[in-house]
């Protein structure tokens, strides 16, 4: 009988939770402990899930002293990543970390000192090199097919709802996440960067909030709030609740509710960003808040073909310049899993670095590459300047 992976989950939240379900769930890993701050929370999710037997630890020190782990995944707030995550890597867990690998560039290379001296294996969470559409469109970049590449075309289009999310999530704050763009678009990023095949050298930008402005707030809780018909109404979206949270989201720790127009913010609402890459590759991207239909496209030019990638459309669309013939690629997701389908083969593949004892898939310095670009990108936006990336950024 072939051994199982023991593994912990630190954050108990919706990206937590669904971890919980997918290791509990898989045939190669075995839920040990799970760590929430929260009791109330940790009861509450631990009765939904159904975890008999699973301890519930209320600290990373407490875990790691006294649970039986071998790799932790961590779902906890971005500004929490550097300090979880080393503490864990010291204790020498493998590590699978939620993207972004860090707010700054300078927490990714603590967390890179620590995953080196302790030669653990770390999985950043770019759960889109797993999904069934951007894995063929890095396979048709690095295959020739598409000649030289020379542009990419990007964009992320949320959804109204998971949009809104961000304006009073702890996201709302650069300081907690180093930038929307560096907190929700880093798999964008990293898919741009692994297509283009360079390191960026130079970054512009521009973005800002040009709606969610407080000068529409009436009430600063949607509970508190008359207006039923608002479209931007709080009903519980892209978050976990426990039962008391939900029954009074405006009085938990952290309000749940708080009206998107809400004066504690300052990330932006809208943004687009140009990346100039080393090999001549250049990249643009655009991010969407307000889609009726969420989905991601991307647009891949080369010499000698065009490929567009639509996430709704489930479909890649190669148009040869050279044949002049069209060809298009259903891309099907595998599973129900989140992202896609991405989830969990994600996880499949860092059970399996693990157990197999080899390399992980997407390693520090994609973490770290995605962290450096961000950072510059949000220079680039708040300086209103073009921002070099010079080569030893990418250093450790």
């Amino acid at each position: 009988m072939k051994r199982k992976c023991k593994m912990a989950v630190v954050g108990f939240g919706q990206r937590g939770c669904a971890y919980v379900k997918m290791i509990m769930d898989h045939p190669a890993a075995e839920l040990t402990a799970v760590c929430e701050a929260s009791p109330d929370r940790a009861e509450s999710f631990a009765r939904e899930l159904g975890l008999k037997g699973v301890p519930i630890f209320r600290s990373v020190e407490d875990l790691i002293a006294r649970g039986d782990f071998e790799a932790v995944v961590i779902t906890l707030p971005d500004y929490l990543h550097g300090v979880s995550a080393i503490a864990c890597c010291n204790a020498g867990k493998h590590v699978m970390l939620e993207k972004p690998m860090a707010p700054t560039a300078a927490e990714c290379r603590e967390i890179i000192q620590a995953i080196i001296r302790n030669n653990c294996k770390v999985q950043i969470g770019f759960v889109l090199r797993h999904h069934p559409i951007f894995r063929r469109v890095i396979e048709i970049a690095r295959s020739g097919e598409l000649g030289q590449i020379l542009n990419i075309t990007s964009t992320e289009h949320i959804g109204v709802m998971h949009g809104a999310s961000y304006m009073r999530r702890w996201h709302r704050k650069t300081a907690n996440s180093g930038g929307f763009i560096l907190a929700k678009c880093s798999h964008d990023i990293d898919i741009i960067s692994t297509v283009a095949g360079a390191p960026a050298v130079r970054v512009a930008s521009f973005g800002s909030l040009d709606f969610f402005t407080p000068d529409k707030l009436k009430y600063r809780y949607c509970s508190q709030c008359p207006d039923e018909t608002c479209r931007f109404r709080f009903k519980g979206e892209m978050v976990r609740m426990s039962e008391s949270e939900k029954n009074a989201p405006s009085k938990a720790e952290k309000p749940f509710d708080l009206c998107v127009y809400n004066d504690d913010k300052d990330v932006v609402d809208h943004q687009v960003a140009i990346i100039d890459y080393a090999n001549g590759v250049k990249a643009n991207f655009a991010l969407n808040l307000f889609a009726q239909v969420a989905k991601r496209t991307i647009c891949v030019a080369g010499t000698e073909a065009i490929l567009y990638a639509d996430t709704a459309d489930e479909s890649i669309t190669l148009h040869n310049s050279v044949t002049g013939k069209t060809r298009k690629i259903d891309c099907k997701a595998e599973n129900t899993s989140g992202h896609g389908g991405s989830d969990e083969a994600f996880l499949d593949d860092f059970i399996d670095c693990v157990l197999s004892d080899r390399p992980s898939g997407v390693d520090f310095r994609a973490g770290l590459s995605s962290t450096v670009i961000g950072n510059a990108i949000e220079e680039a936006r708040l300086t209103n300047k073009v921002v070099e990336i010079p080569q030893e950024a990418y250093l450790w």
